[in-house]
């Protein structure tokens, strides 16, 4: 999904712009001041040198250039946040993709989970926890290829009885070069909420936890059918 860097400020899109001068423009006016002053001063019997009036000048026109290129820029940036907002909002509703351990079980549909496995790892293990923190079911990866592999947890218990609906959480484990690692997961949350500020979009979900705009991997409706 295309993003622009985190670090816009989103406050600034409703600032009212002012007409002041940039600094370019402000140096490329004292500097003309200067060169009239300069011609109307000069011994006729010695002028100036056309050739360094001539580099001056296009030095001076080479900043201004790259004033006005920065502020085009600017204005490109702030257009293209414009409608990184109207995006954002549209996942208010729907569930969103992120990197993060909570997940809520409808109690029929199996809760489609991800684990990022990195480069060497092995015997990876997906642990399922109820709102107690009680650990309620065990998913083993069914390969150890690198990358964020996708497991299925059907709701059931080791002794096949089915869980509640509700909200879970997941962690997972695996071993590399002899040690037990911890490894990251994904999850499907529902996006209640998006924030622009001064560090750019953020999304409030279900469970209460927040995510940036830029982390979402994939959005889908709510009942399930995939969007993204």
């Amino acid at each position: 999904m295309a993003t622009i860097g985190n670090n816009f400020d989103y406050t600034s899109l409703n600032t009212k712009k002012t007409a002041n001068r940039t600094e370019a423009e402000k140096q490329q006016d004292t500097f003309m001041k200067l060169l009239v002053k300069q011609l109307q001063t000069q011994d006729p019997m010695n002028p100036m040198d056309n050739a360094q009036t001539t580099s001056q000048m296009a030095q001076i026109n080479t900043v201004t250039g790259i004033g006005k290129l920065n502020e085009t820029m600017n204005q490109m940036q702030s257009l293209y946040a414009g409608t990184q907002v109207m995006q954002a909002a549209g996942l208010i509703g729907k569930e969103v993709l992120t990197p993060g351990n909570g997940f809520r079980f409808d109690g029929t549909t199996k809760a489609d989970l991800r684990v990022s496995i990195p480069e060497g790892a092995s015997d990876v293990m997906l642990s399922v926890f109820n709102k107690d923190g009680t650990e309620v079911a065990k998913i083993p990866a069914n390969s150890s290829q690198p990358g964020l592999a996708q497991l299925e947890w059907d709701g059931k218990k080791a002794d096949g009885s089915v869980l509640p609906a509700g909200d879970y959480t997941v962690a997972a484990k695996g071993q590399k070069d002899g040690k037990e690692i911890a490894l990251d997961t994904v999850t499907w949350q529902v996006a209640k909420s998006v924030e622009f500020g001064s560090s750019g979009v953020g999304v409030y979900l279900a469970n209460g936890g927040k995510t940036g705009f830029g982390d979402v991997i994939q959005i889908r409706s709510a009942s399930g059918s995939t969007n993204a």
